[in-house]
């Protein structure tokens, strides 16, 4: 086999594996953990929101498929009106958002209320920013709000650009319809080389000059941190900056299906923290929150993980309660 084939099927496996196709394998050693941890974070409790909330999935997702699972029904418990997005899984930010924006004008003519509260994972944080900054939305957006955006770029992206340069796009773009068609219906503006530039680290400085905040619309963002080793990196308080939510001396077992990508996205030895696929840096945008003890697809309740970490004490439902009642408690 040609070298570029077997670059190309690199690549592709790569790029699955990014969108959490495949079997999620087991997670990393446990051992030691003699006690389980409380649960963190406060017990949930406030007003509903005042705007209505959309969740934003990242790549990869749908409203079915590596979203923000069970989040909105433990939302809407709790009082708030919430819907799950369901943008084109792999296809530019430019495409995405501008389904997210019907989504947007249908919520809040579904609801009377004059904004919303877009809450997104990962690449759905993008797609907030070019929303509210290229298709002018600030009128309509409160607040938004990122878990693990790739702000400045995930380096998962730039090699599986790497690996996949002598593909044609025709081919790749094959490959991704032929998975996305099994949980989303968004498959005909599926665009995967230009998808994987806007998360890519090299794109990042230009996409963030050519989406400048507004004014008019809270920003917040929070981080995951997580091991291969289970153990805690020292670098994480400082990348954290004093906003780990987690107990001392323990840290999040990275997911199996995550860890071979961490060293890319840690910059070998420089072992940036992160999450997986998005180092704190990375996802810090607007007022920082702080980070939680989680990888990439804990965040969401992926990868079948319990609703509450007994390692860790990282309850995802609870952490998103918490993050809605706090939107209420700032008066969105």
């Amino acid at each position: 086999m040609r070298f570029e084939s077997l670059a190309w099927l690199a690549g592709c496996s790569l790029v699955m594996a990014l969108a959490g196709c495949g079997s999620a394998g087991e997670p990393a050693s446990e051992e030691g953990d003699l006690t389980a941890a409380p649960p963190l974070g406060p017990e949930p409790a406030g007003s509903p929101a005042r705007y209505p909330i959309l969740l934003g999935h990242g790549f990869g997702g749908s409203s079915s498929h590596l979203t923000f699972n069970a989040v909105d029904v433990a939302l809407r418990k709790d009082g708030h009106h919430v819907v799950l997005g369901d943008v084109p899984p792999f296809a530019p930010v430019a495409v995405r958002a501008k389904v997210l924006a019907d989504e947007v004008d249908a919520l809040l003519a579904d609801t009377g209320a004059e904004k919303v509260n877009l809450i997104s994972h990962s690449m759905g944080g993008l797609d907030a920013r070019e929303l509210v900054a290229v298709l002018g939305y600030g009128d309509r957006v409160a607040s938004v709000t990122t878990i693990s955006t790739p702000h400045r770029g995930s380096a998962v992206a730039d090699v599986g650009l790497e690996l996949v340069k002598g593909a044609s796009d025709d081919a790749l773009d094959a490959l991704a319809t032929a998975f996305g068609k099994t949980f989303s219906q968004h498959v005909d503006e599926t665009e995967l080389r230009a998808a994987l530039t806007d998360l890519a680290e090299a794109s990042a400085e230009a996409f963030n000059d050519g989406h400048p905040d507004d004014p008019r619309v809270t920003y917040q963002s929070w981080a995951g941190v997580s091991s291969v080793a289970c153990i805690p990196n020292p670098a994480d308080a400082e990348a954290c900056e004093g906003l780990l939510l987690a107990h001392p001396g323990r840290a999040d077992c990275m997911d199996a299906v995550l860890a071979p990508m961490a060293g890319f996205v840690a910059h070998g030895n420089e072992l940036r923290p992160n999450d997986g696929l998005v180092t704190v840096d990375s996802a810090k945008w607007g007022t920082f929150r702080g980070c939680v003890p989680a990888d990439h697809a804990d965040e969401i309740g992926q990868f079948g993980d319990p609703a509450r970490n007994t390692r860790t004490g990282f309850d995802y439902v609870r952490f998103y309660r918490n993050l809605a009642y706090d939107l209420a408690a700032q008066g969105f």
